[in-house]
Formats: structure tokens, sequence, C-alpha cells
């Protein structure tokens, strides 16, 4: 505004400025004076201070509350006490193993008698012995204590306990500190580690001790045997030494699977021959069940390594047999479902609690306490079927209605991509042979058009960066071109100007969760999206799925797995490059030029998102034709969008206003009521 008199003056706070202070119009008309400038700067220097204060405060909250979320989200328990043993800080973990919700006013009394504590011999702690205590009161340093947390309940906790006192800075005892580490998991892991050891011992001991018994009769006879005799003796160690060899071959599989490095070459394949190679690989072991087969008869080839998918095949027969009478037979079953085919291996034998469903495919892991019925096994069988089955991109489960109820093992293989015939060759009339699949054609999403040649892009979002370069140099070593980030504010972004051909999505991001993260992505774009996390909760692949995740994969995982399940999801949406192949499109100003992807109004081009594109393309291919609103959300978004007439409205108002376009006088879009969407032809 027209001022006559200005004073000013900065607000600064060491060499920082923090902003400006000005006076206009002294009343009356006078000018200001030295006093009022004095009084301007002092006031001045006391506001630059409030506002220092002010922000120092904001920060000082600002890393309390990442600070209170770090410790309340810490997979260890930790639990805070001042001087007077009153409870400063418990995080959930600490409540969840003393099994004692905090209340205010708590002591560190209340929690030493919540529980009954006992050391890693049994025996029962006293309260002045206990880690904390001995912290706060004796200033002692404590590290990695074992404490076992008895609970009233009757549920023990074993635990490694770290505690230390805190001082102030003139060097006096503020209070302690404890961190309590629930070491359950590692005591299960060791459990199985030492069941393994004694399973593999029994498993070797075995057959050695029936070679070396064998040998030890051929050398040590006094009297020449007979050639039934000696056959038979031979017989027993050439079948041992195959159990042995079967035995370290599990052991080996099992090692490549964690280092993954399992050697799987998947190719197109007869799946009924696969199954009658199993079936007599089964019989040929002296298995005294019969194997039934169901086989559809129009059954596609599938993309299989043969001899691996043997390996599974007759590694389920074996523990269905294992698990069977011998008079009741092993039905395989065998279902087409889309771009999958599933094998179900279905027994009638004892069954499986429900208890141990979730745990069978895990390493060490065993159906039943085989010790009490003489039944041998690693413990690797299903953790190796695991493996490989994932390797090629299917999955295998585990279903029984419980004990006496038998039990299914079933597990998907990809139905194979056969190239199709190139046209006949000039000349001798012989067919040309027929072209190579083609792996550059681009997935059946909202992207841009990729011609060959061109890798196939995939967007990566992960906050570690370790685990971000291993995956691009994964991708790229694989032929993939990666684009990577860890910033998930980044990502919707990029997948609307990279327009990548697949993501692979971090469930647990900074800020944000990678389920939010898919829903904001379905909202415009179709491309196949694949899960990484560490979780492994069942209920977590159910959301993801449901959200419209292409697949899911539990960290850690081995490349083979996950480039098997890249191929597959990217096979179930692949067709050919059918937009190149479309010739240009004009009406009235409005170009679209497909083998291009470029839009142009007037000569000036056009930028429309992979979504608006899509959209124009679909109306512009079907001119002159009605398209509903239903038949447009399953062309450009897909049949899980059914029902989701307002998402179409919303885009077309966007590309009517990109095109300039009038919903009241149209030129390029027109309305059916109630119905749909059309363009005139040309």
């Amino acid at each position: 505004p027209p001022m006559k008199t200005f004073l000013g003056a900065p607000l600064r706070h060491g060499d920082e400025n923090l902003g400006n202070l000005y006076l206009t119009e002294k009343k009356g008309g006078r000018e200001f004076t030295p006093e009022d400038e004095n009084l301007l700067v002092l006031f001045a220097s006391q506001a630059a201070m409030a506002v220092w204060n002010a922000r120092l405060h904001q920060e000082v909250e600002a890393e309390r509350g990442r600070l209170e979320a770090l410790m309340q989200t810490s997979p260890v328990g930790i639990l805070v006490v001042d001087s007077s043993g009153m409870v400063r800080l418990i995080n959930r973990e600490a409540q969840r193993v003393l099994g004692l919700a905090h209340q205010p006013g708590y002591t560190l009394a209340d929690y030493e008698q919540a529980a009954t504590y006992l050391r890693f011999d049994g025996r029962p702690y006293q309260v002045q012995d206990l880690p904390l205590h001995r912290a706060l009161y004796r200033g002692e340093t404590v590290m990695a204590e074992e404490v076992r947390f008895q609970l009233p309940d009757g549920h023990s906790t074993p635990t490694l306990v770290n505690a230390a006192p805190v001082y102030s800075a003139d060097g006096r005892a503020d209070g302690a500190i404890a961190v309590i580490q629930d070491i359950t998991p590692l005591e299960e892991l060791e459990k199985l580690r030492s069941e393994f050891l004694g399973m593999v011992s029994h498993e070797l001991k075995t057959p050695l001790t029936a070679i070396k018994g064998s040998a030890a009769t051929v050398l040590g006879s006094r009297r020449t045997l007979s050639n039934a005799e000696s056959r038979e003796l031979f017989q027993i160690i050439d079948e041992q030494s195959d159990r042995l060899r079967d035995l370290v071959d599990n052991l080996l599989d099992m090692t490549r699977i964690e280092a993954g490095s399992l050697s799987v070459s998947p190719e197109p394949a007869d799946l009924p021959a696969i199954l009658e190679e199993a079936r007599a690989t089964f019989v040929r072991a002296g298995a005294a069940q019969e194997v039934q087969l169901e086989v559809p008869g129009d059954l596609p080839p599938v993309n299989a390594d043969r001899g691996r998918v043997v390996q599974v095949l007759t590694n389920l027969l074996s523990n269905a047999a294992k698990f069977s009478p011998a008079a009741t037979p092993i039905a395989v079953v065998v279902e087409r479902q889309g771009a999958q085919v599933t094998v179900h291996v279905r027994d009638r034998g004892r069954g499986i609690p429900p208890d141990r469903l979730p745990h069978l495919f895990r390493k060490f892991s065993q159906v039943h306490d085989d010790r009490r019925h003489n039944l041998s096994g690693s413990g690797l069988g299903l953790a190796i079927c695991k493996g490989i089955v994932e390797a090629h991109g299917g999955r295998i489960w585990a279903e029984s209605g419980g004990e006496g109820q038998g039990a299914t093992f079933s597990f998907t293989l990809p139905v194979a991509v056969l190239p199709e015939p190139g046209p006949p060759a000039s000349g001798d009339g012989d067919a040309a042979p027929p072209a190579p699949f083609d792996t550059t054609r681009r997935a059946d999403h909202l992207g841009r058009v990729r011609r060959t040649g061109e890798r196939t892009r995939v967007l990566v979002v992960d906050d570690e960066p370790q685990t971000l370069r291993y995956l691009q140099r994964s991708l790229e070593e694989a032929g993939y071109q990666p684009i990577v980030t860890n910033d998930p504010a980044q990502v919707i972004r990029l997948v609307e100007l990279e327009e990548p051909d697949l993501v692979l999505l971090d469930l647990m991001l900074p800020g944000v969760s990678g389920f939010d993260l898919l829903k904001r992505i379905r909202e415009f774009s179709g491309v196949p999206a694949i899960f990484l996390s560490a979780r492994d909760q069942s209920e977590d692949v159910v959301r993801a799925l449901q959200a419209g995740a292409d697949d899911y994969i539990t960290k850690p995982f081995a490349p083979s797995e996950l480039l098997a399940r890249m191929e597959a999801s990217l096979r179930r949406r692949v067709l050919p490059d059918r937009l190149e192949a479309q010739p240009p499109f004009a009406l009235e100003d409005l170009a679209v030029n497909f083998a291009q992807r470029r839009v142009t109004l007037g000569g000036q081009p056009v930028a429309l998102s992979a979504t608006e594109y899509k959209l124009l393309y679909e109306l512009a291919t079907h001119a002159g034709l009605v398209l509903t609103h239903t038949q447009l959300l399953q062309r450009v978004w897909g049949p899980e969008y059914s029902g989701e007439t307002e998402l179409v409205r919303s885009f077309i108002r966007n590309l009517r206003r990109k095109l300039g376009d009038d919903a009241r006088s149209p030129r390029f879009i027109f309305t059916e009521p109630q119905v749909g969407y059309r363009m005139p032809k040309p």
C-alpha cells in the first residue's frame, strides 16, 4: 500500500533469517524516532526467539513422535523406569511378553509380580536378582541373560534380557532400561534342527547298516554263497545305495532352493505323459497302492521341467502311500483353470491335524510324529516340492478334514503358450516353420505400445536399498528393464509416466502400506502387480489378491522363483500387439496414430494418461458402435471393476476436457443415456 513512513527490522536467530517485522504510517503522520527503532529491534529479537523456540519445540515433538512410533513397533520389548522404580515407558512387545497391559502409576514391582521368572536351568529368580532390578539398584549392566517368563495362565516365553542403568548429566543414576527379546522362534528352530539331525543320522545309518551287513556277509562267509544268496545281498546293497543317493540329492536340492540356484528348465510338456512316468516310477519302487489318474481329454501342454515335476509327483505319491492303508487307492486328479493346470493328489489315509497344515512345507517339518509309527522321512520332501513348484511360477498347498479323513496335496503349473504357425512358404508348398514365441509382446494392461526389441519394463518399489540393488541386478541379468524407487510418493507418477509392464511392490513401506498403493494404482491401471513381503500370514495373501494383486511372494525368495512368478503373471496378461497393427484414426481435426501411440488435435499433441489413451483406443476402434459401461470397464480396467460406472464417467469427463469436447454439443464422444458412449465413424 502507499506509505509515507516505514520502519523494518529482521527476525534473526544467530545467522538464520526467520522473517521480517515492519511498521508503517505512524499515527499522526509523524516520523519514526530512534527510540521507535530501538523498541522495534528489541521486539524483533524477542519475536525471533519465540519463533525459534516454537520451531525447536515442533522438531522435538516430531522427533519424540518418531521415537515413540519406533519404540512401539520395535520387535523387541523395551521397559524404562526412573530412579524411584516408576515405569516411564513400556512398549507393546514388552507388555505382550510380560502378560500385563500397562496402566498409569505402575511400578517395576507391579511387573516383577506379574509373572514367575526362571533361569535357563529352570531355577526361579529372586526379585533382587532380576536383570532390571540389578541395573536400577546396583548399577550393573546385564548383557544377553536368558530369562523365561512364566505367566499365571501357564504360557511360557523364553527371552534374552539386556539391562543397563541410565545416568543424568551430573553422573547420578536416573533410572534403568531393559531390552527384552523373545527367542521362541530360535528355540523352535533349534528344536527342528536337532530333530532334523537326528532324522538324517537315522536315515544315513539305516542304509549304511544294511550295506555294511550285506558286504560283510559276502566277504566273511565261511562257505561259498549260492548265486541266489549273493544276488539277494547285492540287491540289498544296490537298493540301500539308491536310498542314500536320494537322501543326499534331497539335501543338495534343499541347499540349492535356499541359495536360489535350483535348476529348472520349463518347456511345453505333455502333462498326462508326466503323470504316467511318475506313476511308473512310484510302482517300480514297490508301492502297494493303486494310482488312479483322472485327466481331462482336452488338456493343453504345460510349461514344465519334466524331470522336476516327476520328482514332485513321486514325492507326493510316496508321502500319500506312507500314511495310507495298502488297500486304498491314491487318486491323481487334473483340472484346467484358466491359464494354469491344477494337479490334486488325494489319499484316504490318516489325514492331517488342522494345526499342522500351515507348517507342512517348511524345512524339517513332519506330517506326523513318525517315531510312534516307525515311519522314515527327513522332513525335506515337501519343502523341496514347494521350491520346485514355485520355481515354475506355481503354488502348492494341502487340505485335510482332520485325523482319519485323508489328505489332498495340490499344485499348479502354468499352461504353455505355444508359438503360432507362420504363413505357408511359397514355392514348394511346405509350411514355414512356426515363428518363435515373441517374449517382447506387451502385457494386456494400460501402458504404452511396446515394439519387438524393447525390453519388458518392471517397476520395483522397496524401501530397503540392498533389496532394491539385488532386485535391479537380478532383473537386468534376466533381460528386463528395471525402474526402481524407494519413495512411495513416486509410485503413482512412475506408473502413469513410465507405464511399466509389471510392478513389484513391497508390502511394508514408510508411511503407507502396499495395499493402499495398489488401491490407488487400480484406480487408473490394470498393470500386473506382485507383492513382495516378509509377512507370510494367509490373511495378507488373501487381502492382496482381493485388492487386485496378481501374486504374493514371501521374502526371502530365490531369483528363479521370482522370475518364474513374473513370467506367469505376464503370460496371463499377454496378447499380440494389435494396437500397432491398427490403421490411424482421424475424425475432423482429431487424429490417433495407434502405431506410435500419438494423439493430436489440430496438429498439436494431446497428453493422455495410460487409462485415457486406452479408453480412447476402445472408442475409436469401435467407432459407430455404442460401448456400454460394462464393456468399457471390462476392456479398460478388467472384470474385477464390474459395476463401477462412475469410474467410466470420471475418465470420460477428463478425456473430453483434454480433447476440447463439450458433452452438451459433442464432436467426438457421444453419450447414450443409461447405456454407454460412442464415437462416430470418420
